[in-house]
C-alpha cells in the first residue's frame, strides 16, 4: 500500500480520498479545527465512510513519509500550502496537483528536489459538499493524468497503478494540451454562471451565446500563439457537452462567489489576459469577465 496526502477537504478532495482509500493508505489535510470522519454519497445511495485519516497541520509532523502528496487546493493557494508542506516531503516524493485554471508548474517545478516528481491530474468529475463532512458525487467523468517534469513524465506509467482507483483515469503525456482544453471549459462555464447566478445547465440558453462564442474565441488565439492545437469548434462542442452533463450544478466560482470567497478567476480569465499581454493578442471578452468577478467578490 501506499502513504498518500490529499491536501485539502474540498469536494473534489474528498472524492479522490473515497477512491484512493480503498486500495492505498490515505490522509487528509485539513484547515478544520476537528477532524471528523467524512462520508461519500452518491445519489440516494446510503453514505459510504471515507476510509482516510483527518489530520491538522500540527500534526504532519507525527505522520510517515507520503509517497504521494495530492494538491486539491485551488489555484491561488498553491503556493502557499506547498511551502507548508515541503518540509515533510521525502526525497521521492510525487507531487501531484488538480485545480482550475493554469499557473504554478513552473513555479514549483523550481523548488522541487533533484528526484521529486511534478504531475497534474485534471478530472471531470463533478461534486458538492452538502454539509460540512460530506460530499456528493454528482457527476462522472474522465481523468487525466500527466507529468509535469522530464523524470515525472518517465515515471507516469508507474504512478498510473497507485491510481487506477479512481474512475476512469487515462496517463497522458500531453497533459498541457489537455489542462488548456479544461481552461477552455472553465472559462465558458465558470465565470459567467457566477456573474449571472445560474447553473451550469442554464448557460446553454441562446443568451449567453455570444458571450461564450467570444470569451473562447480569444482563449483559442491565446492557444495558437502557446503551439497549441486547438480548434474553436472543438472548444465549444467540449463546453456545451459539460453544460449538459453538470446541468443541475452551480460551478465552483458560483459557490464562491457566493459565500463570499476568494475565486479561481486570476487563474482562468487572468490567465488569458496575462497571456494577451505577452503575446500583444487582445481579449477584451476575458479582460471585463476578470474585473466584474474581481469586483463582485470585493463588493461583498
Amino acid at each position: 500500500m501506499t502513504n498518500i496526502l490529499v491536501v485539502g477537504d474540498g469536494a473534489i478532495g474528498l472524492l479522490f480520498s473515497y477512491f484512493l482509500a480503498k486500495h492505498h493508505t490515505v490522509y487528509v489535510l485539513t484547515r478544520k479545527g476537528t477532524v471528523n470522519t467524512r462520508f461519500y454519497r452518491q445519489g440516494n445511495a446510503v453514505s459510504k465512510k471515507i476510509n482516510a485519516t483527518f489530520i491538522s497541520h500540527e500534526q504532519l509532523s507525527q505522520t510517515p513519509k507520503f509517497n504521494i502528496v495530492l494538491f486539491t487546493v485551488k489555484a491561488f493557494a498553491v503556493q502557499q500550502v506547498f511551502t507548508q508542506v515541503k518540509p515533510y516531503l521525502g526525497n521521492n516524493t510525487h507531487i501531484i496537483l488538480s485545480h482550475n485554471g493554469m499557473g504554478n508548474i513552473e513555479q514549483l517545478t523550481a523548488q522541487l528536489k533533484e528526484q521529486q516528481t511534478l504531475y497534474f491530474l485534471t478530472t471531470s468529475m463533478a461534486g458538492f459538499k452538502s454539509n460540512p463532512n460530506i460530499v456528493q458525487h454528482t457527476g462522472h467523468g474522465q481523468s487525466v493524468l500527466g507529468g509535469c517534469t522530464p523524470l515525472a513524465v518517465k515515471n507516469s506509467q508507474t504512478l498510473s497503478t497507485v491510481f487506477k482507483a479512481i474512475p476512469q483515469l487515462i496517463i497522458s503525456n500531453h497533459i498541457e494540451q489537455l489542462r488548456f482544453e479544461k481552461l477552455l471549459v472553465n472559462i465558458a462555464i465558470n465565470p459567467l454562471t457566477a456573474h449571472h447566478n445560474i447553473k451550469n445547465g442554464q448557460l446553454r440558453a441562446p443568451q449567453y451565446s455570444s458571450a461564450i462564442f467570444n470569451l473562447l474565441t480569444e482563449a483559442c488565439h491565446i492557444a495558437t500563439a502557446l503551439k497549441l492545437n486547438i480548434k474553436l469548434i472543438d472548444a465549444l462542442e467540449r463546453a456545451y457537452k459539460v453544460m449538459s452533463l453538470t446541468a443541475e450544478n452551480y460551478s465552483s466560482m458560483h459557490q464562491d462567489v457566493m459565500h463570499n470567497r476568494q475565486t479561481e478567476i486570476v487563474a482562468i480569465c487572468g490567465y488569458i489576459s496575462e497571456q494577451g499581454k505577452k503575446h500583444n493578442i487582445a481579449t477584451p471578452y476575458n479582460d471585463a469577465l476578470l474585473v466584474e468577478i474581481l469586483a463582485k467578490k470585493s463588493a461583498d
